[in-house]
């Protein structure tokens, strides 16, 4: 999977689509501090999307996660590969959001058309 293979999509991906996004990875909140709570690094996870749902979550399968940004130098957690988690399309599009290019990119045309139905 080289550089160009990414086509830069937001939030327009379909079943089967492999995607890649970048996401903060939060300190876990035991309570409520009034004190602003700041991200602990980055990473970018790649997965494939397994179903679309009618209120606007993804359900995706992770196939890597690596750590993109760690300024404080501490053990990060990361996702497993394998691991089946729900996100919403809104968050994964704020990531900038690409897809891998499909082998036959008309193949994927005629499956995400809203005309063939």
């Amino acid at each position: 999977m080289s550089e160009e293979d990414w086509i830069p999509c937001g939030g327009n991906f379909t079943t089967g689509d492999v995607i890649r996004w970048t996401e903060a990875i939060w300190p876990e909140t035991r309570r409520k501090r009034k004190k602003k709570v700041m991200p602990l690094g980055e990473h970018r996870a790649t997965a494939q999307v397994l179903e679309l749902d009618s209120r606007d979550y993804v359900r995706l399968s992770v196939i890597k996660d690596q750590i993109v940004k760690n300024p404080h130098g501490m053990p990060l957690k990361l996702l497993k590969k394998g691991e089946v988690i729900a996100k919403k399309r809104a968050t994964i599009a704020r990531g900038k959001a690409e897809r891998l290019r499909w082998t036959d990119e008309t193949v994927r045309a005629i499956e995400v058309s809203k005309f063939l139905s």
